[in-house]
C-alpha cells in the first residue's frame, strides 16, 4: 500500500524520538529520515524504522483515540455505579423518613407528597450530576471540529 505525507511525518517524528532517546546517531538518523521522506509504501516505511522498538506515540493516531474512548468509558460506567448506588441510598432515607413521618403521626396525604417532592428533586439532582459529568469538555469540542 501507498503512504500518504501524514504518514512519513509520523514517521519522521517517531524517527525523531529515537534519536533523541540517544538509539540513533546523527548519520543514522539523518540517512533514516532520508529513507522515511522518500518512502512511497509501508514496506519503504519499515526500512527506515528497522531494528528500533515501538513506542505507544508510534502507534496510529487511531490508536489512541480508541484507548482514550475505551477509558471515557470506563469512567463512565463507573459514575454510572456511583450514581446508582447514591440513587438507592438516597431511596432508602426517603422511604425511612416517610416510615417515620407516618409512625409519629403525621397525615398520611402530607406525609406522601413530601415524600413525593424529596424523590423528585433528588433524582433532579443526580440527574444534573449525570449531565454536568458526562459532558464533553469545551476543549475536546473544539479538537473534534478541526
Amino acid at each position: 500500500m501507498l503512504v500518504g505525507d501524514r504518514t512519513r511525518e509520523l514517521g519522521v517524528r517517531a524517527l525523531r524520538r529515537h534519536f533523541v532517546s540517544g538509539r540513533l546517531s546523527t548519520v543514522e538518523f539523518a540517512d533514516r529520515v532520508g529513507l522515511a521522506l522518500r518512502a512511497r509504501t509501508h514496506r519503504d516505511l519499515g526500512a527506515a524504522m528497522e531494528d528500533l522498538p515501538p513506542v505507544w506515540e508510534d502507534l496510529p493516531a487511531g490508536v489512541h483515540a480508541a484507548a482514550h474512548h475505551v477509558r471515557r468509558g470506563v469512567g463512565r460506567v463507573r459514575l454510572f455505579f456511583r450514581l446508582v448506588r447514591v440513587w438507592f441510598k438516597v431511596n432508602l432515607a426517603l422511604v425511612l423518613a416517610l416510615g417515620l413521618a407516618l409512625a409519629v403521626g403525621a397525615p398520611v396525604g402530607r406525609a406522601l407528597g413530601a415524600a413525593a417532592a424529596a424523590w423528585v428533586v433528588a433524582m433532579a439532582g443526580v440527574w444534573l450530576l449525570w449531565r454536568r459529568w458526562t459532558a464533553p469538555s469545551p476543549v475536546r469540542v473544539v479538537a473534534r471540529r478541526r
